[in-house]
């Protein structure tokens, strides 16, 4: 992560989450499979089951598969599911690029050689079956192997998410392993404008879609993670996969909500680092995190590596197309939504108010502009065209979306 210094004559403050307690005297994924929450046993529900899928998190997660896919293939053994019956199923959504590489990252060579792994495509029809439509009208096409499976394991880590509320829990199945068609239904203007679609709110009209994908499955058994700043688990939850979700994403509420008592006049946030950071496209994230806390004209400081560059090309070409006042017009007044538009919408409803200075490598630098950010090598120089001088207020935000920022 890039670092600089701050003129002494800024009032400066930071924002960090809670530090959690690591306790390494506990194996936490083991005690969470032994304790699910809401349901039997996870070796109980493979005792009648014929096949099973493990649906897991894409790249940009972090999720330790190495870790927690061994400890639920234990389980799934223990009630008489062997591996040969299990396959696993990455849930990218509409993101684009995993490979297999990244799943031997995260799993290990062993694992994969092991079992039969697969990644999600969203356009691919011949990967999905229609289930009907969710109470909203949107049809709900899901992965054909999620639907036929007599056993669904999803795991994710939960962190703060900029529309969602949080990550993780039913969100791997939609928009995880969901057609585009419905992630487009899901992802649509007026869902990511509803006030309650940010930071660490459960109940949104996003989530509530997701929630409701997933009547349509047979049966449904979650493995919810959380992660410190050095990706370290540090908190754990199985079970139902709605009321652990919730159960965990309040544990993480309490140790990531930040209360601030002043509107600064300058925010520096990240994407957290590594993985998350690794595209522009995921950096709205960090973008997002002072939103509901700035003033009009407060400016915003993006720090991110983005070794990926762009990350999503329909993302950059959207941005491009007109300024983001006309542009977020056009895409609420659009009766079709298009991949993107909902990254796009909410980096251009803070454009409208908040300038915006990214600080990455300076190959991405017309990128930046096009985007119509500003461009800085240096936290000393984006500060500098900020007019960091005086006794300008500056809140520093170093683990971005880890983060929920209140007045």
């Amino acid at each position: 992560m890039l670092s600089g210094s701050i003129p002494k004559s800024c009032v400066t403050y930071c924002a960090s989450p809670k530090k959690w307690r690591i306790n390494r005297r506990r194996n936490l994924v083991k005690t969470a499979l032994e304790h699910p929450i809401g349901l039997p046993r996870l070796r109980q529900l493979a005792r009648h089951s014929r096949n099973a899928v493990i649906v897991t998190c894409d790249r940009t997660r972090g999720l330790p598969s190495h870790v927690t896919t061994p400890a639920v293939l234990r389980e799934l053994e223990s009630g008489g599911l062997d591996r040969d019956r299990v396959e696993v199923l990455v849930a990218t959504g509409l993101h684009k690029g995993e490979t297999m590489s990244d799943v031997k990252e995260r799993f290990g060579d062993e694992l994969t050689e092991d079992l039969t792994v697969s990644i999600h495509d969203s356009d691919d029809s011949g990967q999905q079956t229609l289930l009907g439509r969710l109470s909203s009208g949107t049809p709900l096409y899901l992965n054909r192997t999620v639907v036929q499976s007599d056993l669904v394991i999803v795991e994710s880590t939960v962190e703060p998410h900029f529309f969602a509320g949080f990550t993780g829990g039913s969100k791997v199945i939609l928009p995880g392993v969901a057609g585009s068609e419905t992630i487009l239904g899901n992802h649509n203007w007026r869902n990511i404008d509803d006030q309650r679609s940010r930071y660490g709110v459960i109940e949104n009209p996003v989530r509530a879609e997701a929630d409701e994908s997933l009547r349509y499955l047979r049966k449904l058994f979650a493995l919810n993670l959380v992660l410190d700043s050095r990706k370290r688990i540090v908190h754990v939850s199985s079970g139902d996969a709605i009321s652990s979700f919730k159960m965990t994403a309040e544990v993480v509420d309490r140790h990531s909500r930040v209360r601030v008592t002043s509107q600064p006049d300058l925010v520096i946030t990240t994407n957290g680092g590594y993985p998350l950071d690794r595209n522009i496209y995921q950096c709205v994230k960090g973008i997002a995190v002072p939103e509901k806390i700035l003033r009009r004209d407060s400016e915003i400081i993006m720090v991110a590596e983005c070794i990926d560059g762009v990350g999503h090309q329909g993302f950059l070409s959207l941005l491009a197309s007109d300024s983001p006042s006309l542009l977020y017009e056009r895409l609420r007044d659009s009766p079709i939504a298009v991949t993107d538009h909902w990254e796009v919408q909410v980096l251009c409803r803070i454009l409208r108010r908040n300038p915006v200075c990214f600080v990455t490598r300076p190959e991405l630098r017309s990128e930046i502009e096009r985007m119509h950010m500003h461009y800085a090598p240096t936290i000393e120089e984006a500060l500098a065209s900020a007019g960091a001088t005086g006794r300008k207020r500056v809140l520093v935000v170093p683990y971005g979306p880890s983060t929920i920022l209140t007045m």
